[in-house]
This record gives structure tokens, sequence and C-alpha cells, in this order.
């Protein structure tokens, strides 16, 4: 058992709602719901009850939410009595690629000030941009994808990342996929060359024999979206970057079958720079990214 699952469980608890819950603790429905279960599963018992309209505590939810909240109290006074250890007085640097910033920036915020032994600052940026910076010491750690050189750096996989099709509200259905043969039926809007996904796209194309239509080449993930949402052309993204227009019903999405397309999500750092404070903060990152059941490749 471990506290942040008591945490979730409490938070999920007092809100009724997964949803909420999984808003307010920056991870995604399903890693939530995971953890939820294997709380009950260690205890032998059921804790929450699920319905159209939410969640609502069992009998044994009730006494373990008492019981769990005096725990997490107990332990939040501890810190504050005995914390000793002092921050090292530095920030981390940490680059996190576009849109994936809110699937976890909040949980790996608290986590480093709970710990209280770095700072961190997270940088947002095209994955590309993200590798530049590595490179030049801007960053001390990056999550990037493995789709781009990463030589000279220490990498680690997170999880693999699943890419699928992505078009204006109503244009696609999660239920019927697109074979990668018929891509080239769709105007695509990509990032630049020099970023990892769009050479990643042309080099499966090559592959499989297919012509793209490149619509349109941008430097911003944001600006993509909002374009593919105003219907000028479609894109290629990952759920947790598309997730969030996508519930607001500005996007619809498909996934690629025949193949699939898929890349690994890692993290980076310069061979000859991880200090302590680095490789505690990568550690971080794949603990948070891993009670998450892969983030990159689940789809809400």
């Amino acid at each position: 058992m471990e506290l942040r699952q008591l945490r979730y469980f409490v938070e999920t608890a007092h809100r009724r709602s997964i949803t909420k819950a999984a808003s307010a603790l920056h991870i995604v429905q399903p890693a939530l719901t995971a953890q939820i279960k294997a709380l009950e599963e260690e205890l032998g018992t059921r804790l929450l009850e699920r319905s159209a309209r939410g969640v609502s505590l069992t009998e044994s939810g009730e006494a373990v939410l008492r019981d769990a909240t005096a725990i997490l109290r107990a332990v939040d006074q501890l810190k504050r009595r005995h914390a000793t250890t002092p921050s090292s007085g530095r920030a981390v640097k940490i680059g996190i690629p576009n849109g994936m910033t809110r699937t976890f920036a909040g949980q790996l915020l608290e986590r480093a000030r709970q710990e209280g032994r770095f700072e961190v600052e997270l940088i947002e940026g095209m994955s590309g941009h993200l590798l530049e910076w590595l490179k030049s010491g801007r960053l001390d750690i990056s999550v990037l994808f493995a789709s781009q050189p990463l030589r000279q750096l220490h990498v680690s996989k997170l999880t693999t990342d699943v890419i699928d099709l992505v078009g204006p509200s109503g244009a696609l259905h999660d239920t019927q996929p697109v074979q990668f043969k018929d891509l080239g039926r769709y105007p695509l809007i990509l990032p630049t060359a020099k970023h990892g996904l769009t050479r990643l796209i042309h080099a499966q194309a090559r592959l499989a024999g297919v012509e793209l239509q490149q619509h349109a080449t941008l430097d911003s993930i944001a600006e993509i979206k909002h374009l593919v949402s105003q219907g000028v052309g479609y894109t290629l993204l990952a759920p947790m970057v598309y997730q969030p227009e996508k519930d607001q019903g500005l996007l619809s999405a498909a996934p690629l079958c025949d193949p699939t397309l898929t890349r690994d999500l890692v993290t980076a750092t310069r061979r000859a720079h991880e200090d302590d404070d680095i490789a505690q903060a990568r550690a971080l990152v794949h603990d948070i990214c891993g009670c998450r059941q892969g983030i990159a490749g689940i789809r809400s």
C-alpha cells in the first residue's frame, strides 16, 4: 500500500467523482481508477460504488476514508515537525513536450515540493526544440520521443506512445480505425521536419508506399490543433495531446491500423552532467509516469 493510493482514494471520496478527482490530482482517469482498484484488492473489499452520476462510498469505504484521512493528516504533521532536509537551492530544469504538461505537471511539482530536496522548473516545447535545449545545457533533463536521434545522451524508456489521426469534431470515430494506406486521403498539418514525429510519419509512409498530402507545417502544437478544429486539415497526435480538445468537442480522432504508429517516450540527460538532483528528478518522473500505467498510450 502506498500513501498516494490513500490520497487518490480520499480525493475521489470527497469529490464523489472519478473525473473531478483525476482533474484535481492532475492524472488521467484510467490511472486513478487503477490505483483505487489496487487499493481495494489489497484491502480485500470494495470501497466505491460506481454509477452514471459518479461514485459513492460503500460501508467499508466509509471506514477506510476515516482511517486514510487520519493517516494522511498524521504524515503531513510528521513532515512539518521533523523535516530537516534542506533544498539544494537549485532548480532542476525539466523539459516537457507540448501537450504533456497538463498530463502530470501538477503532480510532478507537488511531489518535488513534498520531498523538499530540489526545486523544479518545467519548460514546455516541441520535442525537437527540447532536444536542442538539453544538448546546449538549457535543460537538465527532458522527456523526449525516441523517434529522433538521441546519441551521447543517457536515455531511459518511460512508455510507448500511440499516434492517432486527429480531425475536426465529428469527422472521425474512435471505433472506426483508419488504415495507414488511406492516410494519403487526408490533408495533413504537421510540425516541421526537424521534429521527431514528422520524421517518423514520413518514414512510415515511405515504407508503406503512401504519398502524404502535407497541407501545412507549423511549429506550434496548439496552433495545429486550432487549425484542425476549424476544419483546415487533419493531423497525427498522441491521445494525451489531443484529449482535452476532444473532451470539449473540438476535435475527433481515430486509431491507425495496418500498421499502427507508435514511438517510445523516454527521459534523457547529458551523460556527464547527471548529479544527484537530476537523478532524483528522473526517478520522480518515472515514478509518476509508471503509476499512471503508461500515460502516453492511454485513450480516455
